[in-house]
């Protein structure tokens, strides 16, 4: 029964993305933007985020703990306004595809793995709280 639901979202999935990986990642390049906002807003909103900024907040003083969510707000806007138009006219989904097309394979393999190394320390710190 449960196999036969999740071949039923697998194939609607891949009728309603329409046979393409990248429309999956990127919706096709047509979402709006609020739905932009709320979805990159929720990646920043973790547990790490809110119970670690509380804790600091409370142990220490109020910008002890604001310092994370300021920073992943300026890092959000700063990326918007001088990256986000030449990467999506350029049709690269992330920062090592990026560098792939300026600098290499080799250099888009080094910075995949820096990033995958840095998410890793991420859902640690995620995993602890």
């Amino acid at each position: 029964c449960v196999v036969v639901l999740f071949c039923c979202i697998g194939i609607g999935t891949v009728y309603f993305v329409g046979g393409k990986a990248k429309n999956f990642f990127v919706a096709g390049r047509t979402l709006p933007l609020p739905v932009v906002i709320l979805t990159l807003a929720s990646q920043s909103i973790d547990s790490n985020a809110l119970l670690g900024n509380a804790d600091l907040s409370y142990k220490f003083a109020f910008f002890d703990g604001a310092v994370l969510p300021i920073g992943l707000g300026l890092s959000l806007l700063l990326n918007g306004l001088f990256f986000a138009k030449k990467m999506n006219a350029e049709g690269v989904l992330t920062l090592p595809d990026v560098y792939g097309k300026r600098y290499g394979v080799a250099t888009e393999i080094i910075a995949s793995m820096v990033l995958c190394c840095s998410f890793l320390c991420l859902l640690a710190g995620n995993l602890v709280g």
